[in-house]
């Protein structure tokens, strides 16, 4: 396990900020799915203390990004095929849902933010930043899942897919993966969310699954 962690130095809350680092490290592929993720090393490298780094790993836990066994300690999730096949599966069933619903409560306002965040990405994919397009992505679903105005809903796909989103970024990376081909499928889904088609929505999202389909 390699890392390239600098010492946490701020104001703010310092397990938030632990946290975040953390998350950063793990799509940036600084941290493989598999790794151990020691308290104390990352305590010493971070410059806080275990209990810090225990609480933001906590968080990262809710999040489904590392697994936290008792006695045995702390890994980034590793998802197998039939794993990311579930994951999928039951995705796309909770975001139909977050997206129909989010249909009904944007705005011209909401739709300028969503352009703005495809446009961030797509620059990103210009520059074939495989990571940073992921969290790119995921930001653009979730503030699509934000908008649904069910935080049950927002809370479980967020779990939900986070790992998902790290899994496919290191595929993809590790296949040369042509990040292009995903700039025409967001485009369409913010066609199918301003139509309001319940039946748009479904089928454009089952189209844009595709993809992930057949990185795996």
């Amino acid at each position: 396990m390699t890392s390239t962690l600098q010492p946490v130095r701020t104001v703010s809350s310092l397990p938030t900020q632990v946290f975040e680092t953390l998350k950063g490290a793990i799509f940036e592929g600084n941290f493989q799915p598999g790794d151990s993720l020691r308290e104390a090393h990352l305590a010493q490298e971070l410059q806080v203390s275990q209990v810090t780094v225990r609480d933001a790993l906590v968080q990262l836990e809710r999040l489904g990004l590392v697994k936290r066994i008792p006695n045995k300690g702390t890994s980034v999730t590793k998802l197998s095929k039939k794993d990311v096949q579930d994951r999928i599966s039951v995705r796309l069933t909770l975001e139909e849902m977050a997206f129909t619903s989010a249909a009904e409560r944007m705005t011209k306002a909401d739709f300028n933010e969503l352009k703005k965040r495809l446009e961030k990405l797509s620059a990103l994919i210009s520059k074939d930043a495989y990571f940073e397009t992921a969290h790119a992505d995921l930001e653009f679903h979730r503030y699509i899942w934000q908008q649904s105005g069910n935080q049950v809903l927002f809370d479980m796909l967020d779990q939900l897919v986070m790992p998902l989103f790290v899994f496919i970024s290191i595929v993809r990376r590790g296949s040369n993966y042509e990040l292009k081909k995903t700039v025409g499928s967001h485009e369409k889904l913010i066609t199918a969310l301003k139509s309001r088609d319940e039946q748009a929505i479904r089928e454009t999202l089952r189209q844009h699954f595709e993809n992930y389909e057949t990185d795996v």
